[in-house]
């Protein structure tokens, strides 16, 4: 209840110039079935205003305080929400706990897709990069396994898939869907998926995203290597990318030695003896520098830097388990 009525709060206080007191408020409350005490309102009011995160201001010039949003925050049931109340809507749903009644989660989804709209659509880089261990994304775990299933069974599948649309947010019907892959992005579980009979392009969406998924009887389509590149290419454009100094030890006679295939910028080459080169690159870590590097794993040796080649190690790992 806590949260319900941190967010009845919020949307009582009017944006500056304008102001309110708690006793004014708690009458608000009142009318919209919150009964608390003044005492207990303060409370809540400085709480909210200690996190700083609400764009709650705080007039201590005469009492009792004046209370106000201030007015670049836009919050509440303004039509246009800021970006830094539409950024903790979307932590706030990806946070709840399972056990908050479900009225609550409803309510903060209604700001979710308010604050999904004020972003196009896409979830900001830092949110979507933040350490698996402290971001717990709630999702429909019956909607897991119906694309689970049409996966494994390769089946198509219509659904609806929440899309932004000249400014506007709408879940959109969608008749025919190829999904072919769950992969998990920065603590998110992401579905990669094709559109239609005919389009050639690869997508990937959060699950979260996506809803009212019906198997159908029919054979999904399968992506090509090429439409797959393409899709890879497409996330690594969208992710921030970390420059990084490579140095990798080939045969001599090798393609890579060679100059047939290219890991980036070459900017050293020593000869270690008659059979080995240790070559040194300045190129960026993606997802396609990994798969060319594991693609070479059994003639090439990634020296540097440690935690590439310990993903290297790890993806050599899961391979070896797979054929023991």
């Amino acid at each position: 209840m806590q949260v319900l009525r941190y967010e009845a709060i919020l949307n009582c206080i009017p944006v500056r110039p304008f102001r309110t007191s708690a006793i004014e408020l708690k009458a608000k409350l009142l009318e919209q079935g919150f009964q608390v005490t003044t005492r207990m309102l303060q409370r809540d009011l400085q709480s909210l205003y200690d996190q700083g995160c609400f764009g709650l201001e705080k007039d201590t010039r005469s009492k009792p305080y004046g209370w106000s949003i201030n007015a670049q925050w836009r919050g509440g049931n303004a039509k246009v929400m800021s970006s830094e109340v539409a950024e903790h809507y979307l932590l706030l749903e990806q946070l709840l706990p399972q056990s908050v009644p479900s009225d609550v989660k409803q309510s903060v989804h209604i700001k979710v897709e308010q604050a999904l709209k004020r972003f196009n659509g896409y979830v900001p880089n830092w949110l979507a990069t933040l350490p698996k261990s402290s971001l717990k994304v709630n999702i429909d775990t019956q909607l897991v396994a119906q694309i689970e299933h049409a996966i494994n069974h390769r089946r198509a599948v219509s659904a609806e898939l929440y899309r932004v649309l000249y400014d506007e947010a709408h879940w959109l019907k969608f008749a025919e869907l190829s999904f072919y892959n769950l992969v998990e992005q920065g603590g998110v579980l992401m579905a990669q998926f094709m559109v239609g009979e005919l389009h050639d392009k690869c997508y990937q969406m959060p699950v979260y995203r996506i809803r009212n998924v019906h198997i159908l009887q029919k054979t999904r389509r399968e992506p090509s290597a090429e439409q797959l590149k393409s899709l890879r290419s497409a996330i690594n454009k969208g992710m921030s990318q970390e420059a990084i100094e490579l140095v990798v030890k080939v045969p001599s006679h090798s393609a890579v030695n060679q100059g047939f295939i290219e890991l980036g910028e070459l900017t050293d080459k020593q000869h270690i003896d008659d059979k080995n080169v240790l070559l040194t690159y300045q190129t960026t870590d993606t997802e396609q520098l990994t798969d060319e590097l594991f693609k070479c794993a059994h003639w090439l040796e990634v020296i540097k830097p440690e935690k590439l080649r310990q993903r290297i190690v790890s993806k050599l790992k899961e391979a070896t388990t797979n054929y023991l």
